[in-house]
């Protein structure tokens, strides 16, 4: 079974959910759906569109069994939902959400979990830890070291730092961070995607990959030795490289696996620009296949049917296929 988390339920995750769910061919049973029967309704009854036929059962009631080709986790939170207006509550809501598929986990009962945009200050307001869906989770499942990978058929992007202010990406980054972010990457590569050999590219922090820097530079005091390291225990990472004139040779990203940014922006802008609506993001070292879109909670469009799914239908195909791919090894 895979879980999928509505996400902030004054955002656009429900919409792009129901759109998703209203086309059969293509969506993996069995399926549970974690969010509130409330705002899914509100969410239809906006949309003009019927409800999946799908049980919709409590958290505290008995899990039936045998499990149904498609259930809804009515988690019963918020009370009320204006879309575009998230809050407090709303927070609340998403992390209850996300606590249900991490205790469905833990029982069992599913092989990934595909999570719906959150606004993360709303959940903030209750949870002031909170960094995000990646950083909660990891925790709760006892992993320390998890890497944050953008799919798609095009191009997979893998960020080294992920959500820091550009003042403080080049302390960040240090030989042991990258040296697990490649081996994890490289790991996941070959068990999860199955290839083989898999080639990666890293992409250096400053402008012209530290040319003009010397040895002050992070390519040269963390990056090349690194990569130096890594090539003799015989893992393809090459690198660095200047990430504007690799991004513009297309031809060249095709001769690599995966691509290893240095921070946030350096890897989402060309991989958004490739793949928008037509990809996903994932995490690599989770003990379970987690997916989800690649793109936020939506505020400013949510609750006018102008969301597009792609995002949301390519996380949950990619979710089925991997879980389907580690089962069967």
């Amino acid at each position: 079974m895979i879980a999928i988390t509505a996400g902030d339920p004054c955002g656009i995750g429900p919409e792009i959910l129901l759109k998703v769910l209203a086309r059969a061919s293509g969506v993996p049973r069995p399926l549970v759906v974690i969010g509130s029967l409330p705002v899914f309704e509100q969410a239809a009854k906006r949309l003009r569109r019927r409800l999946p036929r799908w049980r919709a059962i409590r958290p505290e009631s008995p899990w039936p069994s045998p499990a149904p080709a498609l259930l809804c986790l009515d988690v019963g939170l918020p009370s009320a939902c204006e879309p575009g207006r998230s809050s407090a509550e709303a927070g609340r809501a998403s992390l209850a959400y996300l606590d249900q598929a991490i205790a469905l986990w833990r029982a069992g009962r599913i092989r990934a979990l595909v999570t719906g945009p959150v606004t993360k200050w709303a959940i903030q307001a209750t949870h002031a830890a909170f960094v995000g869906q990646t950083e909660y989770l990891a925790h709760a499942m006892g992993r320390r070291s998890v890497v944050m990978m953008f799919v798609s058929d095009q191009l997979r992007v893998v960020l080294l730092t992920r959500h820091l202010p550009l003042e403080r990406v080049g302390a960040a980054i240090t030989r042991p961070l990258l040296r697990r972010t490649v081996e994890l990457t490289t790991r996941a590569l070959a068990t999860q995607f199955g290839i083989r050999r898999p080639r990666l590219a890293l992409c250096g922090v400053n402008p012209h990959a530290g040319e003009g820097k010397g040895t002050r530079s992070e390519e040269h005091t963390v990056m090349k030795p690194v990569l130096r390291s890594l090539r003799r225990r015989g893992v393809a990472c090459e690198g660095p490289f200047a990430a504007d004139g690799f991004f513009a040779a297309r031809g060249r990203m095709s001769e690599y696996d995966a691509v290893v940014c240095a921070y946030h922006d350096q890897g989402l802008i060309p991989f958004k620009l490739m793949a928008r609506d037509r990809g996903c993001q994932m995490t690599i070292g989770l003990p379970i296949v987690r997916t989800s879109p690649d793109h936020g909670s939506a505020l400013d469009i949510a609750g006018r049917g102008l969301a597009n799914p792609g995002s949301m239908r390519y996380a949950l195909a990619l979710a089925s296929k991997l879980a389907r791919a580690v089962h069967s090894q």
